[in-house]
């Protein structure tokens, strides 16, 4: 296979004008191509082929070559396989220095930063940043931040010591909510879950309860005897081993046979969705007198 043929179809039709060029093109036999029509220019010194579809895969390809940038955030877990959708718009960052070109043929978010080369690295032919700093800085953006770190923790895509010494090194690029997260992981979700849990009860007035409350030798997080209502804090999906989730099951079902109600709740809705969480158990202590 002729070696622009080949470059083309391991780069979903994309390549530049120095790319070709070092294929062996000259500048002649570039601008034929652009002229017959079979190269169509994405932006000053970037094309595509036109036996290829502008597809999301090339418009990230794309974006890193116009603005001679790293893919980063939701680009970034796009390619690193963290999220299966490619947002439309394909984010960058390129070190103040550079002065790429600014016009695309798509929305770009172009970042103007730099990241350590701990955290970033080449990847199917373009620089992209490593998946502990991507999981981050995707969760800013996505629309629900704390699954996709949790999902990447369950799969071993990371760890939270990859997590936490990428947030350390990149202190400087905001990352609030990723800090929260990290810091909730750290100091153990469920225990966090169960002290926002507690100031939760107080704002609202409800009464009644015990924490770690012994009933038929099992510990509950949160009990209503006088109603047999309790509450189960679950922490992070990555903490439930398939052991714990039969355990948890089982309770449920114990408790049930001695006419108890359990309310399990997640520290993701306790955080970010207490409301929800309040209607949940006054209904259930109404419910029961």
């Amino acid at each position: 296979m002729d070696p622009v043929d080949a470059f083309l179809a391991d780069h979903d039709g994309v390549i530049t004008t120095s790319q070709a060029r070092s294929l062996g093109l000259t500048q002649r036999q570039v601008s034929r191509r652009l002229k017959a029509g079979r190269w169509l220019t994405m932006s000053r010194g970037v094309h595509l082929s036109s036996q290829h579809h502008l597809t999301d895969v090339a418009r990230v390809r794309v974006a890193v070559a116009t603005h001679r940038a790293v893919a980063d955030r939701t680009a970034a877990a796009f390619w690193h396989g963290l999220i299966d959708t490619l947002p439309p718009v394909v984010t960058v960052s390129a070190p103040r220095s550079v002065h790429g070109q600014t016009q695309s043929p798509f929305a770009v978010s172009v970042k103007r930063r730099s990241f350590p080369a701990e955290d970033q690295e080449e990847l199917r032919g373009i620089k992209v940043t490593r998946r502990p700093l991507t999981v981050l800085a995707a969760a800013q953006e996505v629309d629900d931040g704390a699954a996709l770190i949790d999902r990447a923790l369950q799969q071993g895509e990371v760890t939270i010591e990859s997590l936490r010494a990428a947030l350390d090194r990149n202190s400087a690029h905001g990352l609030s909510l990723a800090r929260e997260l990290i810091a909730v992981l750290e100091a153990g979700s469920e225990s966090t879950a169960e002290r926002l849990f507690v100031e939760i009860l107080r704002l609202h007035e409800i009464t009644g309860w015990v924490q770690q409350f012994q009933l038929a030798g099992r510990r509950l997080d949160f009990a209503w005897p006088a109603r047999r209502v309790a509450v189960e804090i679950n922490g992070w999906s990555y903490h439930r081993t398939h052991s714990r989730f039969e355990s948890d099951s089982d309770k449920a079902a114990s408790l049930a046979a001695i006419g108890w109600l359990l309310l399990p709740f997640s520290w993701k809705a306790i955080r970010y969705d207490a409301e929800d969480c309040v209607l949940k158990l006054t209904n259930a202590l109404n419910s029961r007198g």
